[in-house]
This record gives structure tokens, sequence and C-alpha cells, in this order.
């Protein structure tokens, strides 16, 4: 079974812009929290395509990589562009040049696990699965997917991380029909993507296992090599979501307050911003991820 990124390139430009804040970065209002926290101490696996190292939006925050989709387990490097643009959506700096991420003082663990064509295997996932619990991340955020159950062992490792108290983030997938794998699993928080006219993205997939929708139309984000490009897909709604929950995260520790996996999915599912019909559906899930309603609540002090 091949799993495969869950995304389409739009555009790739080559000179750096002056800073600017995505669309969507500004929708799930990350920019509000700042003040408070910008994700600082929590760490993000992101399993993908790898990351571009020496890119300087991501480098300050790159802790560690593995590879596991070769028998190099150093070469982590990002030669698709996939994972680059996701590591960025969660934590790109904020450092006056090119974008800035949700979190932008988060921790980047980076698992490639999709190969440079984009596909990766079970075997592969489950292993960078399994290192990601042994560096004792926070979030595992994964922009990939594929549309049949993949089995057993796959689910296993997703229930370990789970039981190692990591919040699990995962593309919904974009055929516009059922929610794919990993997302579709209780263990995971399943995203689908929204345009900037707040409506479901149209290749969005969709369904009762849907937990919440995340921009993911037209996102700008960083690109190999030291480069930034547009992309769609619910690969780019998933890392929004991912960021979200480490602001929530370093919030709580700052206030003392241990977030389980179990409380930050109740945070994000009863405080996203409710969309299409009234209360939990099929194409919108709970709503609108958004982290200034998930830390304030209904108290807004």
């Amino acid at each position: 079974m091949e799993f495969k990124i869950q995304s389409d390139v739009l555009e790739v430009q080559a000179t750096m812009p002056g800073q600017v804040i995505d669309w969507g970065v500004s929708l799930v209002q990350a920019p509000q929290m700042w003040s408070l926290t910008k994700g600082e101490g929590i760490k993000v696996a992101v399993l993908d395509t790898g990351i571009d190292i020496n890119h300087p939006d991501l480098k300050p925050n790159l802790k560690m990589g593995m590879n596991f989709t070769s028998s190099i387990a150093s070469d982590f490097g990002d030669r698709n562009g996939h994972g680059t643009h996701c590591a960025g959506i969660i934590a790109g700096c904020d450092n006056h040049i090119g974008v800035v991420g949700v979190a932008p003082q988060a921790e980047l663990y980076v698992a490639k696990v999709l190969g440079d064509d984009g596909s990766g295997t079970i075997n592969g996932i489950i292993k960078g699965i399994d290192w990601a619990i042994s560096q004792k991340v926070d979030i595992i955020s994964m922009s990939l997917g594929a549309s049949m159950n993949p089995g057993t062992a796959f689910h296993d490792a997703m229930k370990r991380a789970r039981a190692a108290g990591i919040v699990l983030v995962a593309a919904s997938g974009n055929e516009n029909t059922h929610v794919g794998w990993p997302a579709a699993y209780d263990e995971v928080i399943a995203v689908g993507a929204i345009n900037q006219a707040m409506d479901r993205a149209n290749f969005s997939n969709y369904g009762k296992e849907l937990a919440v929708v995340a921009p993911g139309v037209d996102i700008y984000s960083t690109y190999p090599v030291n480069r930034y490009a547009k992309l769609s897909g619910t690969s780019m709604a998933t890392p929004m979501v991912a960021g979200v929950i480490a602001l929530i995260q370093a919030y709580s520790r700052r206030v003392g307050i241990k977030a389980t996996p179990e409380m930050i999915l109740q945070m994000i599912k009863e405080r996203s911003v409710d969309l299409g019909t009234d209360g939990t559906d099929a194409l919108f899930g709970n709503g609108l991820s958004n982290v200034y309603k998930a830390i304030k609540g209904n108290n807004p002090r």
C-alpha cells in the first residue's frame, strides 16, 4: 500500500520577500496569541518528505531529523518541497524575512517517511512514528494519507503514540471522498481544508471522522532551496492545526496546566468556529480551528 502527499504546487517564488503572514495563519488567529506564546518548548514531529535543512526561516527551529526512506538515515533533506512547506506553516521563524508559522518558536523534529516522489510505505511511517515517540515529541503532524485502511500494525503505531501522550494530526485527503488513513483513526485529529471564502475546498475529504477544518488553499510557506511557494491541499490545513495545538500546549504549560491529548481534542472540537450547518457536520467537522477561541474560550481576559 502506498501513502502519498496531500497537496498541489501552485506557484514558486525564488526571491525572498519581506516578511508576510499568510492569510491562513491570520485566520486561525495565531498572531493574536504571540504576545502570550509562540509555541516555545513544544516539539512537533513532521512526518513528510524531509526539510530544507538550511532554509533561513526553518533552520533556527530545526532540532533533529531522520530518514526512513533509504539506508542513509542522516539524509533527511527535502528534494520534493512538500515537507518544507508544511514545516514552515507550523514553525516558520519570526525573523523579518519570508513567512511566519503559526507557532514560530516551536521545535521541529523531521521524519522523512515519504520519498522524493512524495510516496511512502506503511513500514517507513511506522518507523517514523516510533522515532517521534523516542524523541518525546508533543505533536505528530502527518500531511499524508492512504485511501484504504493500512491494517493493524499501522493502527497500533498510532495507539503507541497516543499512549505516550502525543497529539496526532493528519490530513483528511484531497479526493473529495471519505476521510483517508491515518486521519480516520479515533486516535488522530482529522483535518479538512477551507478556502478564503470560508467554504470547504472542493477537493477536501469529508465524513463523520472529520474533526476540524483549517485554511488549505493558496497557502504561502517555505520551499526548497531557500524559496517560498503557494500550495493547496489538506496537507496545508494539517500543519495549521498542528501549529494551533503547539500554541495551546505552550500556553497551558506557562499557566501550569498539563494538557493531555484528550483535553486538546476536546478544546479543538468545542472551541472551533462553527461552519456549515449548525453543530458538527460531515463537511466541516466541528468547524474552523481557532487558537484565540481555544485558549481564551469564554474567558476573554
